[in-house]
């Protein structure tokens, strides 16, 4: 690729990260423009790293898809859990936070589970992975990912031919992460209003810290539950819920000694979201199709379909990307599809 090649790549990432134009269209750039078949943009994952299945359903714990490019659904769904918190090879990318071809490792990527369960199936022969920020560890973990870790997202592409990037531009790609990483890791808001209830719990117990419990959307049961799912997610949880009065809540857990907080802060809907467009939102952030969001929920797939339509109507964004990308900026989430997740 020629210089002016780069430089439209880099107006277009940018471009993205200010909302201007979809965040997919500079990912297809550069599957197209660097000779691949398949692309994917995987966001960061916050918490432990761990493996945990669902209760028939897919992997639900991994990293969200923000972008894919015609990767087939098991291949995007491997890639996004088994491959970013197992495989060896996506850990030495991350580590040594350089853009790596399957000829820059130090053994046989092709013996291992990732490419013969993955990406093999699949007739790919070459493939590249961008990490978009360094591994971190919480002091206590002394070298493995545990709860406090923050593993970062990354560029997946993969090719049907077995020619490896060249490396000017495998170099360009990885002085391209630090862009490429703002579409995937929205900032929170800088200003957050008081709570107007702090719960603290632990198995069974639950202690009012702000406010009495006689002011939670919850009852003492669905609090505990609350517990047990932040747990179970190996991370924070935040979301919106409404209780029976019709009023709108969002709640946020965070890890606390010996327990879990929950902090509660009533708040206004958002954009007119239903409870059901919700669900369904939550669920599409974090990469699940609509016929297994349908399953979970226990809908027909046109309904999904059509809540996709409404909140995409809504909240003023053009496909389930950008839509997937907004719930992520802004916490559009539910307990339900949180408990279908995890």
């Amino acid at each position: 690729m020629d210089m002016t090649w780069w430089i439209r790549l880099t107006d277009s990432v940018r471009a993205a990260g200010r909302g201007d134009v979809p965040v997919d269209e500079p990912i297809r750039m550069i599957r197209d423009g660097l000779g691949f078949d398949c692309a994917t943009l995987v966001g960061p994952r916050h918490g432990g790293l761990r493996e945990q299945r669902s209760q028939g359903g897919p992997l639900a714990t991994g990293h969200p898809v923000l972008v894919n490019i015609d990767y087939p659904g098991e291949a995007l769904n491997f890639i996004a859990t088994t491959y970013a918190m197992q495989c060896p090879a996506h850990r030495y990318a991350v580590e040594h936070r350089v853009a790596r071809r399957f000829i820059d490792l130090p053994y046989d990527f092709r013996a291992l589970r990732t490419y013969k369960e993955a990406l093999e199936p699949c007739g790919f022969h070459e493939g590249l992975t961008v990490p978009l920020g360094a591994l971190h560890l919480g002091a206590s973990q002394q070298g493995t990912a545990g709860p406090s870790a923050v593993s970062p997202g990354f560029l997946a592409l993969s090719s049907l031919h077995g020619r490896p990037l060249p490396d000017d531009a495998r170099l360009a790609l990885t002085m391209l992460a630090p862009d490429l990483a703002k579409l995937t890791d929205p900032q929170p808001d800088s200003i957050r209003s008081p709570a107007d209830l702090v719960v603290w719990a632990s198995d069974s117990r639950i202690e009012p810290r702000i406010g009495t419990l006689t002011d939670s959307p919850f009852p003492a049961k669905r609090l505990t539950q609350i517990e047990r799912l932040h747990r179970r997610a190996n991370g924070d949880l935040h979301f919106r819920h409404r209780d029976t009065a019709g009023r709108w809540w969002r709640v946020d857990t965070s890890s606390a000694a010996n327990g879990v907080l929950i902090r509660l802060e009533r708040t206004e809907p958002d954009d007119r979201l239903t409870v059901r467009e919700l669900d369904v939102v939550g669920l599409l952030s974090r990469g699940w199709t609509n016929d297994t969001i349908a399953e979970h929920l226990g809908v027909s797939v046109r309904t999904v379909r059509t809540h996709i339509e409404s909140a995409l109507m809504k909240l003023g964004v053009p496909n389930r990307t950008a839509l997937a990308r907004e719930a992520l900026r802004r916490d559009l989430d539910s307990l339900d599809a949180i408990r279908c997740a995890v």
